[in-house]
């Protein structure tokens, strides 16, 4: 896949161990990477990166803080970043959707494996325009 940019990325894992080996498998994949440790710190660092960030990758748990609404509200402030949940059987999948996720991914999975659905949420806008041409 050819990228006319580096992607940009925030993940928001809750967990520095799986935050690190993404930010690791990801930089080696050609993404810029940036780690926040809470639905706070996460929009702060959107803000900080002026909104250009092509994937938030988040846990469910950070994504269904009621409090922050992270999803809604990045949805509100940049509609074209692309949003990947991460979570567990007992997530509850249909709120995180209905918030504005674009993807839900259940764990277990690899490193691997959600780096390359990370990669399919960037390019599926390409393989739209393309489409459309």
């Amino acid at each position: 896949m050819e990228l006319q940019h580096q992607p940009t990325l925030v993940l928001a894992l809750g967990n520095e161990d799986a935050s690190s080996t993404m930010a690791g498998i990801l930089w080696l994949k050609g993404c810029v990477v940036f780690k926040s440790n809470s639905a706070s710190d996460c929009v702060e660092q959107i803000n900080r990166l002026h909104g250009k960030v092509d994937v938030l990758v988040v846990s469910s748990e950070i994504a269904l803080d009621r409090n922050a609404m992270l999803i809604i509200n990045i949805k509100k402030m940049h509609l074209n970043t692309k949003i990947l949940v991460i979570g567990e059987e007992n997530s509850d999948k249909t709120r995180i959707l209905d918030y504005g996720a674009d993807e839900f991914a259940l764990k277990p999975m690899s490193p691997e494996n959600t780096a390359d659905k990370i990669l399919m949420l960037l390019a599926r806008d390409k393989v739209a325009e393309n489409r459309a041409e």
